[in-house]
């Protein structure tokens, strides 16, 4: 009789009498085919791009031609998904033109890493559900019309990287607690929305990975946080066109990775900018704070940073001359200066800057003569000097600005003759000479007519003399302006002006033209038209207003 195993043993386990190859065979045919979990998983995205779908318009047929149920949706446009499942991991569907609401399916999406809708006609609230995508990594609704306020559940995201709603429609405030569990966080963009309130002062003290915060073209108000101070990653800060108040935090003008600083219209905000002990900026590319109120001296920290592309300090209270340290800055390619109390004279070393596009020194105290070392910066596109005290002649140099699209030489005591040379300008589209001393004929004009693309002609309030020339009517067809009122001008316009089949606006008013004698009703002491060309030349040419 066989012998029982003793009741302190254990019982052998049910595989022990289950052949090897069994096991085998099994453990193959479970790697084979996904789990029940797995595939109701990929059941259940399947269904939220389906019910994503349903909810769009689609006039580009991306979605109703490649979203079939015939094909697995891992290769439908726009859909990426894991190697190992069918999972939906990124869901990219950018400038496609897609029109309606996004579904609160998409929350459904759980192993989402990436989802990009940039560029779509969206409207609606973002659904509250997309704080269920604790996978999400890249969340991306750039250029729609999101509206209503800015969902809390995103404070769940806690692997988040970046997070770009800007150019959307979305009001109300940002919530203190919103970026609180975002350690990951490296770009923020909200800019171009319409949120308000102020900006919570310790909304990014939890984000010490933050490298870009755009918050600019909104309506926030208040103080700008002190705490952006302590984000040593940061590279990019701009809150720019909003109704911020206060000082700007000292201690960001000790930063050693911040490329981009834009504080551009914010209206109120003050103080002086701490000199170049406190100053250290060594990455600066960029950087503005135009329509505020500071004042002081313009800071010279700017001087040490070599890579300096855009210096924008124009619209403040800054009482300073034009610095000579300027010229160190020799990547500079854009110079605004205006509406400041500038004083003392243009400095020559400013045509060191060879790169130079922008310059800007307008609405100031500037005196003395224009540097003709300013023809020099031959990259120049926009140059305003108007509003100033500036004397002497316009130099001929300035012709050499080939590039040179608007010219602002307004409202200062500038004499003698406008140059000929201004014919080498072939991109001119502005050039605004009202309110100085200038003399002479219009003989300039012919050389004008090589300027085929102006647009804007003012001469004003100068003391040209002599006849409207016929070759007048040579100038651009694109003039749309001609502004020659209080000069010292005889006859009247000549008939060639007829060829300008841009213009809509001509005043040639306060000159020494003679009236008609003919039906007195329409002797105009100011001729300022707004009516269409035909209209114009009908009734100057039977009233006599025309010189042959």
């Amino acid at each position: 009789q066989t012998a029982q195993p003793p009741s302190s043993m254990a019982a052998p386990s049910m595989s022990a009498h289950i052949p090897i190859f069994v096991i085998v065979l099994l453990s193959a045919v479970s790697c084979s085919y996904p789990s029940l979990t797995n595939r109701n998983g990929s059941e259940t995205d399947l269904a939220a791009l389906l019910a994503l779908k349903a909810q769009l318009a689609d006039p580009l047929r991306i979605l109703a031609d490649n979203w079939t149920t015939g094909t697995s949706f891992c290769h439908w446009v726009g859909v990426s998904c894991s190697l190992r499942r069918q999972r939906v991991t990124a869901l990219s569907l950018v400038d496609t033109r897609l029109v309606g609401s996004l579904a609160p399916h998409i929350g459904n999406l759980s192993f989402l890493s990436i989802l990009n809708l940039t560029s779509n006609n969206l409207m609606g609230s973002i659904p509250v559900e997309l704080g269920r995508l604790h996978r999400l990594r890249y969340l991306d609704l750039m250029r729609n019309r999101f509206s209503d306020a800015l969902p809390t559940t995103l404070g769940n995201l806690t692997r988040l990287v970046r997070l770009r709603l800007g150019y959307n429609e979305l009001s109300g405030q940002i919530r203190p607690g919103m970026l609180i569990r975002m350690h990951n966080l490296k770009e923020i963009v909200l800019h171009q929305n319409e949120l308000g309130g102020q900006i919570p002062l310790y909304l990014f003290n939890n984000t010490p990975s933050l490298a870009v915060i755009h918050l600019g073209n909104n309506s926030l108000s208040g103080p700008i946080p002190t705490a952006l101070a302590s984000l040593s990653m940061l590279e990019v800060f701009s809150v720019q066109h909003n109704q911020l108040s206060g000082l700007l935090p000292q201690a960001m003008f000790n930063m050693s990775k911040l490329r981009v600083m834009a504080f551009e219209d914010c209206g109120n905000l003050t103080g002086m900018i701490p000199t170049n002990q406190s100053f250290s900026l060594p990455m600066l590319q960029f950087f503005t704070l135009a329509g505020n109120k500071f004042a002081g001296r313009f800071p010279i920290g700017f001087a040490s940073c070599q890579y300096l592309q855009a210096l924008d300090l124009s619209r403040n209270s800054f009482v300073d001359v034009v610095p000579t340290w300027l010229a160190k800055l020799s990547q500079l390619k854009k110079l605004l200066l205006g509406s400041n109390n500038l004083t003392g004279f243009i400095p020559v070393a400013l045509s060191n800057l060879t790169s130079l596009s922008m310059l800007a020194l307008d609405n100031g105290n500037l005196k003395g003569e224009i540097p003709h070392e300013l023809g020099l910066i031959h990259e120049l596109w926009y140059l305003n000097l108007g509003q100033n005290q500036l004397t002497g002649k316009i130099p001929d140099s300035l012709g050499n600005l080939s590039k040179l699209s608007t010219l602002g030489l307004y409202r200062n005591q500038l004499s003698g003759q406008v140059p000929t040379t201004f014919e080498k300008i072939v991109h001119l589209n502005k050039l605004v000479l009202n309110h100085n001393n200038l003399t002479g004929n219009l003989d300039f004009l012919s050389a004008l007519s090589k300027c085929r693309q102006l647009q804007i002609l003012d001469m004003s309030s100068n003391s040209f003399t002599g006849i409207l020339p016929g070759y007048v009517g040579n100038l651009s067809t694109q003039l749309s302006m001609f502004i020659a009122h209080s000069n010292k001008l005889t006859c009247g316009l000549p008939l060639a002006i007829s060829n300008l089949s841009n213009i809509y606006l001509i005043d040639i008013s306060n000159n020494l033209f003679v009236e008609p004698s003919q039906n007195p009703s329409l002797c105009w002491k100011i001729l300022y038209i707004l009516i269409s060309p035909t209209m114009i030349w009908q009734a100057l040419s039977q009233h006599k207003w025309v010189c042959s």
